[in-house]
């Protein structure tokens, strides 16, 4: 009962999206935004008080000399979602490597820590991580993997903290590591695109695309692993091999707008105008506010000789910066 508070706000962000994909007039829209500005201001009220917790429980074990038993709750762990960050946030995309499929006595292993000290110092972790306070993050995943050098998990963390904060060889030796001990195929596939980023931050393509192309062999159904290849295969001009991987992700995900964009963008540079019409148009209708869609869409229409429609385009992206 003591979290009944926050499901409300849960409950209440679902009801905003649900009037938002209703495609809401003007000041509807002004309405729910300003709600969901008003829940975050909540929140952050409340992350507030939950960081001056953690400071006086500390401060308390230290002035009264005692330890405080300190367990993560039941199924704390398996809520964790790791946001990719060349790719965040796609419904239904992936799912996390704590799923039913996984070997029950990998999950132990790769979870299991022995020392009070260092759930305290994983949970603050975690906390800082999802504030994305990445200096604060790292220096407790640091404490975790001094303290337990054989906590898989916690490595893969600090490397993915690593990576999100610029320390690129840092990363990748946490990374690495992870990658030669784990046997979990839904921990390779992230630890093999979290190194694909990497790569790709620093336009290594073919490195990039090498990890890549792992993450899916690890776990075919790790779907940002093939959005990923087609994004290099695009940079690369391998625009045929592009569409492939994209298909691949619009099978399982058909309503994602940035895929059927990308699509329609790699079918253009191919000379399949029509089929790059129809995932434009498609892009469209489940992002209708978005104006590269529309650019692609007036060049597009400019190229077949369509010059009112391409007109349109590019009048709705003015009037679109306008507002």
């Amino acid at each position: 009962m003591y979290f009944q508070g926050f499901e409300i706000i849960l409950d209440l962000i679902q009801e905003i999206e649900e009037n938002l994909k209703n495609n809401p007039g003007e000041q509807e829209k002004e309405n729910l935004i300003n709600s969901l500005l008003n829940l975050r201001n909540i929140m952050d009220q409340c992350v507030k008080y939950w960081l001056y917790f953690e400071e006086k429980v500390n401060e308390l074990q230290k002035k009264y000399n005692f330890d405080l038993p300190d367990v993560l709750p039941e199924g704390f762990l398996q809520d964790i979602e790791f946001r990719n960050e060349r790719r965040e946030e796609i419904p239904g995309l992936w799912e996390s490597f704590y799923s039913e499929k996984s070997d029950t006595s990998m999950k132990k292993s790769l979870l299991k820590l022995e020392s009070e000290q260092g759930i305290d110092s994983f949970r603050k972790g975690l906390g800082f991580w999802d504030l994305a306070m990445l200096e604060e993050a790292i220096k407790e995943f640091e404490k975790v993997i001094k303290l337990e050098p054989n906590f898989i998990f916690g490595h893969f963390c600090l490397g993915l903290a690593y990576s999100q904060q610029g320390l690129k060889n840092q990363a990748l030796s946490e990374l690495r590591l992870v990658k030669a001990l784990s046997r979990d195929p839904h921990l390779n596939a992230f630890v093999h695109n979290a190194i694909g980023n990497i790569y790709a931050g620093e336009k290594q393509y073919e490195e990039a695309l090498s990890e890549f192309a792992l993450s899916v062999e690890a776990d075919p159904s790790f779907y940002i692993g093939y959005f990923n290849m087609g994004a290099i295969y695009f940079n690369l001009r391998r625009y045929r091999e592009s569409i492939e991987a994209f298909e691949k992700v619009k099978a399982a995900i058909p309503c994602d707008w940035e895929v059927c964009y990308c699509l329609g963008r790699a079918y253009t540079l191919t000379g399949e105008f029509i089929k790059a019409l129809q995932n434009f148009k498609k892009a469209l209708s489940l992002n209708p506010l978005e104006p590269k869609i529309l650019f692609e869409m007036g060049v597009l229409y400019d190229l077949l000789g369509d010059k009112k429609n391409a007109a349109y385009c590019f009048n709705s992206i003015n009037k679109e910066v306008n507002n």
